[in-house]
């Protein structure tokens, strides 16, 4: 090997060795703090995660740093100046320009600060003059403004154009889901109670997908739904690895509790839903995800709004098992988690699980209970 050839392979070795520790340097509780301020976009407070991307200029962890600087940047394009186009991927005008009419009422009240201001009306009165410009129903104007609201005509004409919709109204936003290619696959969930036979279907092309997947492009977003009336579950299958503890344990075992909770439960808030599958979600955890799960529902935890069902959920959660396994009020420190074995968490969800089903046993009309 010629001098010159060694010394460049050298000082690459060099490079990669100081990246690797260098790299290491502050990694845990920098990710950890931008988790913090995605968590606060993704749950729709995009005004206080822009206060939070004001106070922290950077991070010390260059590789967090150089993905936080890029995120910041398209947060500030998208939300600030205004100036992302937003890009569309279904190559079809009509469901093209709904998306669009939903991207801009999301990026319009997600900046607004308290959820008392938000509002829909202009997006339905933005959606009803296209439905009308362009021809797109046979109802007067009248009788459109009247059932805009319920999304049954809007509904129609998405799926007149040969695409899958899906509509909901969460953490005080109304959610547009749109995709035209889905797969499914027979899954046999074991609960605590029973074993569920479940019909999982996968969607593997959005074309829009949720407002929290909007702001916070792509870092936070819906991994799938459950619905009341069938035993399918809905499933984003970009965000999982079908092999994974992460698709077995915190969509399948989460989404499967929340199918068997609306028919069992029927009145059940939507808080209370998410903490007890969230619950079950660290009764079968290990080591593989327990800690990583741990600290997500700590980076997404807020009991400011009980209507903010996640966040809300998530500090309930960690605030009970902070209690039995710390015997203080609400432990957000990471490190003192992972000291904690993943038996004794899994116990510990265990007897919260244990009792909250017996106060809903005694009563399964119950509207709230965390």
């Amino acid at each position: 090997m010629k001098k010159k050839t060694r010394n460049i392979l050298l000082t690459s070795i060099s490079i990669l060795v100081a990246l690797f520790f260098y790299g290491r340097h502050n990694f845990g509780d920098d990710r950890q703090s931008f988790r913090e301020i995605v968590s606060l976009a993704g749950v729709g407070d995009v005004s206080t995660a822009f206060i939070r991307i004001e106070e922290r200029k950077s991070f010390s962890n260059p590789i967090v740093n150089l993905i936080y600087q890029r995120w910041k940047k398209k947060m500030y394009a998208r939300f600030v100046s205004k100036e992302e186009v937003f890009e569309n991927t279904s190559g079809n005008k009509i469901v093209n320009d709904i998306s669009n009419i939903y991207r801009e009422y999301w990026r319009v009240e997600l900046m607004k600060p308290l959820p008392e201001s938000r509002t829909d009306s202009t997006l339905y009165n933005n959606i009803a003059d296209y439905v009308m410009s362009n021809n797109l129903t046979r109802l007067s104007k009248d009788s459109l403004r009247k059932n805009i609201k319920d999304d049954s005509v809007l509904k129609k004409i998405i799926e007149k154009e040969g695409f899958k919709v899906n509509f909901n109204f969460r953490n005080g936003f109304q959610e547009l889901f749109i995709w035209n290619k889905e797969s499914t696959e027979k899954y046999d969930v074991i609960l605590p109670k029973e074993t569920i036979k479940t019909t999982v279907v996968f969607i593997e092309s959005y074309h829009i997908n949720g407002y929290d997947e909007f702001a916070t492009f792509g870092d936070s977003q819906v991994g799938g739904w459950a619905t009341k009336d069938s035993t399918k579950l809905y499933c984003n299958k970009g965000t999982y690895d079908l092999n994974s503890e992460k698709f077995k344990v915190s969509y399948l075992k989460h989404e499967s509790l929340h199918f068997t909770d609306l028919n069992n439960y029927p009145n059940l808030s939507a808080a209370d839903l998410e903490y007890r599958s969230k619950v079950i979600e660290l009764m079968y955890c290990t080591e593989e995800t327990i800690y990583d799960r741990i600290s997500e529902f700590v980076s997404g935890a807020n009991k400011a709004d009980r209507d903010n069902a996640h966040p809300y959920a998530n500090y309930i959660l960690i605030q009970n098992l902070s209690k039995l396994i710390f015997n203080s009020d609400f432990n957000s420190d990471i490190n003192q988690w992972k000291k904690v074995s993943v038996d004794k968490i899994n116990k510990a969800a265990s007897s919260l699980y244990e009792s909250n089903e017996n106060i809903l046993l005694k009563d399964n009309s119950i509207n709230e209970i965390i």
